[in-house]
This record gives structure tokens, sequence and C-alpha cells, in this order.
């Protein structure tokens, strides 16, 4: 019982770990995708991630054509569709190591949002957290220009910058994202999510196209062969999956954690790399991978302590407010038995005038007699 107690009580934090490890599951997929751009290939996700939500928010009754705060959802629905098209973009073009360092910068972004607009907490253990987890980004990733690589030289620097404009727009998308709260189911956010991301990143990819002179009719590539086809059905499958689970995790957690928790993405897909790609395993790594499973674990633990700190504050209340009212009721009794007793003080006082006065008038009526 406790473990679930447990489990329900950070299940935010739950929901956003299987995210992760669905979104990571699906950028291992795409890296098998070679011949898609990157455009198309978000663009063939949201269609089947439509599909999908679309059916689902009709089977369990909800209508996605009365949505509730429409403007925040189209407003978070396009922070986080070009968010994710920069960052596959940033991947095609340059390091991957490179790209995920500077993209998961997203919690520093994320936290200052939140306390400007939400008035949300971010004090030094937000810092600390979010400086551990974001070391272990760069020490598993090994950015180029920070180990000086020979890849160094190759990167265009517009690359980078897009990578940092893409953390930033993440950021802004969680913090939205709290604004709209629990209002707006999270499937019906991921209905236009999806619809937004097919018309965008079809547009995205066109200007790319025209701005760098390439063909402009090879915006969209046919699959080269039926293993393709299957590998886009089971990305977007995985990814309706993730995003459910991530708008529901983030709904229920702060930004700058729920964008904290996101670095569990570079972890898990080390792992992956390690086992599956047959990667060498470097200290620097296993020791990034320490640093960001550490950060998450403190986040958890902290969050535990400020609930049941809560939860003693909350009790402690409770015992004042019955204090309270036993007082209250206490005065109100004496104050009765202080009304019963002068009350049978005046009754006794006006029995005791009328003897005196029929004493009198005997007397009275004797001596006249």
């Amino acid at each position: 019982m406790k473990l679930v107690s447990l489990l329900v009580a950070h299940r935010g934090v739950l929901y956003i770990l299987v995210a992760s490890v669905l979104f990571t599951t699906t950028a291992s997929i795409s890296k098998f995708l070679k011949t898609i751009p990157a455009g198309q290939f978000t663009g063939t996700r949201g269609f089947f991630c439509f599909q999908f939500t679309f059916l689902l928010v009709n089977f369990v009754g909800y209508n996605p054509f009365r949505l509730r705060k429409a403007r925040w959802v189209y407003v978070y629905n396009t922070f986080r569709v070009f968010g994710y098209i920069l960052k596959i973009y940033c991947i095609a073009n340059m390091p991957m190591g490179d790209a995920s360092a500077l993209y998961f910068t997203s919690p520093i972004y994320a936290g200052i949002f939140a306390r400007i607009f939400l008035k949300e907490p971010w004090g030094l253990f937000h810092a600390i957290s979010t400086v551990m987890g974001l070391t272990g980004v760069v020490l598993i990733s090994k950015p180029s220009f920070l180990f000086n690589t020979d890849t160094a030289s190759e990167v265009n620097p517009l690359y980078p910058a897009l990578a940092v404009t893409g953390a930033v727009i993440l950021g802004a998308g969680i913090t939205v994202q709290r604004k709209i709260g629990k209002d707006v189911p999270a499937s019906v956010i991921a209905v236009h999510q999806n619809a937004l991301t097919i018309i965008y990143s079809l547009a995205f990819e066109y200007i790319v196209n025209a701005a760098t002179g390439k063909d402009l009719s090879k915006v969209l590539v046919a699959p080269a062969c039926y293993d393709e086809r299957l590998l886009l059905f089971v990305v977007g499958v995985l990814a309706v999956a993730g995003q459910v689970l991530f708008i529901r995790g983030v709904a229920l957690e702060s930004a700058a954690i729920s964008s904290l928790m996101r670095n569990m993405d570079t972890v898990l897909a080390y792992i992956i790399q390690v086992t599956y790609f047959k990667e060498k395993a470097e200290w620097l790594s296993l020791l990034g991978a320490f640093l960001i499973i550490t950060s998450t674990v403190i986040v958890i633990l902290y969050k535990s302590y400020m609930m049941k700190k809560s939860e003693k504050e909350a009790g402690k209340e409770d015992v004042v407010l019955e204090n309270v009212a036993s007082i209250n009721e206490q005065d109100a009794n004496l104050g009765d038995n202080i009304g019963d007793n002068g009350a049978t003080k005046k009754e006794h006082y006006q029995a005791d005038n009328g003897n005196y006065n029929g004493t009198v008038a005997v007397k009275n009526g004797v001596a006249k007699d």
C-alpha cells in the first residue's frame, strides 16, 4: 500500500519518465529513416499521431472542437511543435551531442518563465538540481565546442543558435502548459498539436528548401521501402502515447521539475547506444549519467519532503482550528450557564420580594384592625 500511495503521489514524475522512454525509442527509430527529411519526418509523425488522438477523443466522448482556453492551447502547441522541429533539424545538421546539450538547457528557461509569469518558486535547490542535470547532459553528449573535437570547425554557427532557440521555445511551452493546467484533457491538446505539426512541419521544410536553394519538389519524399513505412507507423503509436503522458505529467508538476525530468532522455539514449549500438562506455558518460539520475532522485526526494511538510502544517492547522472551536464552544456553554444563573437569581429575588411585600401588607392590615 505504501508503494501504491508513493506512486500516486509522484504520478506526474512517473508519467514524464515513461514519456521519456517512449520519446527516446522514437528518436532511436528515426536514426534508421535517413532518406526522409526532418520536416517530413515530424509531419508524418504528426499525421499518424493525429489519427490516433482523434479516434481516442471520440472514443472517450470529448469534443475536440469545443476547446476551453483555446488561445493558450494553440500557443502551447505552437511552441512545442517548433521546438521539436528545430531539435530534429539541428540533429540532422550538427553533431548529435551538441544539439542534445544545447536543447536540454530548457529547464533554465522554463524555471525563469515560470518564476516571472506563474510566480512559481525558483530557489537554490532548483538551481543546483538544474546545474547537475545539465552538467550530466554535457558530459554524456560531449559537445565539440567544449571538448575541442575535430567536428567543431565543421559546425555552422547557425545550428547551435537554432538549438538554443528551440530550448527557449520548449521552456516557454512547458510554462504555458502549466497555465492551462487540468482544464483541458491531454488527448484534446494532442489532437490540435498534431494537426499543427502537419502544417508547421511542411511549411518549415518548404521554407528551408527555398532558403538553401534546394529543389522544392523534394519537400515530400516517399519512403524507400516497406520497412520505413512500418517504422513510421510505430513512431506514430509511440509518439501519441508519449504526448498524452507528458502533457498529463506536466499538468501535475511544476514547469522547472517537468523540464528537468526530461534530461532522462539523454541517459536513456546513452543506455540504448551502449546496449544496442555497441558503443564503448566512457567514464565521462557514466559520470554524466550518474549526475542526471542523482538530480532526478533529488527532485523526487525534495518533493516528497515538501509534501510531508505541507501535510504536517495542514495537520497543525486542523488542530488549531479544533482548539479554537472547542474554546468557542466552552465560551458559549459558560455564557449559557451565566445566563441560567442570572435568571435563577432574578427569580429568587422576585420570589423573596413578593414574600416580603406580602408580609408587610399583612402587618399593615393587623395594625389597622
